[in-house]
């Protein structure tokens, strides 16, 4: 691409980042998805504003009444998202491609912040993942809507294999490192990957948690009795392998 299309579609990250965030924060919470999101922690609402980039272009930094500061999460957040959209337009050509692969980014994301603020992955999101799969799959040809349908269940059947010997190992669901979302999830990513790709996703999924996990045990930032988010690394593989 261009490099004025490189450089608007980073700027539409921006924009998809804090409507992801906004988003992701309101499910958390618990509450309408394009609601007031909430300032954090607490429950008191942010303004209006707290939708558009660059933390409501400065007006969420800090909760409207109580003062509490939003830390800087979202700032890095909303930087990695425009990188990525950068990446993508960069790295992909065609245009059907690279409006696909922006859109799959939306669910994953919002996905990865959920599951990282509290374990659980929302069946909307994953609805929403594999109807654009499936969109995207067939605008490709009945071929590749097969591959995305068979890619979806074939990842779906490795998951849950892995999740009833998780099980079996721990003996405790609680803190088991899978749960049923990581399975949802593992079957959208391959709707969205398709046959070609779906190893690859997933076994960058299971790198990065491996990695990530050793880091944080010899942290001692969590322990061996400990469930920790699997979400955020599947979700992750995904974005990697989408933009390549």
């Amino acid at each position: 691409m261009s490099s004025p299309v490189i450089s608007l579609t980073a700027l539409l990250g921006f924009f998809i980042a804090s409507t992801t965030w906004s988003i992701a924060r309101n499910q958390a919470s618990r509450r309408p998805l394009f609601g007031p999101p909430l300032c954090f922690p607490g429950e008191e609402t942010m303004p209006k504003s707290t939708w558009l980039p660059l933390m409501g272009l400065g007006t969420a930094r800090r909760c409207p009444m109580s003062g509490a500061s939003q830390g800087n999460r979202r700032w890095l957040y909303e930087f990695a998202v425009a990188a990525y959209f950068a990446i993508a337009a960069w790295r992909i050509d065609d245009r059907l491609a690279l409006i696909a692969v922006l859109l799959f980014s939306i669910p994953l994301l919002i996905i990865f912040l959920v599951d990282s603020w509290t374990r659980l992955i929302h069946t909307n999101m994953i609805g929403l993942g594999i109807l654009l799969g499936w969109l995207f799959a067939a605008l490709d040809g009945t071929r590749q809507l097969g591959s995305s349908v068979i890619a979806m269940a074939a990842a779906a059947a490795l998951f849950a294999g892995i999740f009833l010997l998780a099980v079996i190992i721990y003996r405790n669901p609680k803190v088991v490192p899978f749960g049923l979302g990581d399975v949802y999830l593992a079957a959208m990513i391959g709707a969205m990957v398709r046959l070609d790709d779906i190893a690859r996703a997933l076994l960058y999924g299971i790198f990065l948690a491996g990695i990530c996990i050793a880091v944080l045990l010899a942290l001692k930032r969590v322990n061996r009795k400990q469930a920790v988010p699997y979400g955020p690394y599947l979700a992750l593989g995904a974005l990697i392998v989408l933009v390549l």
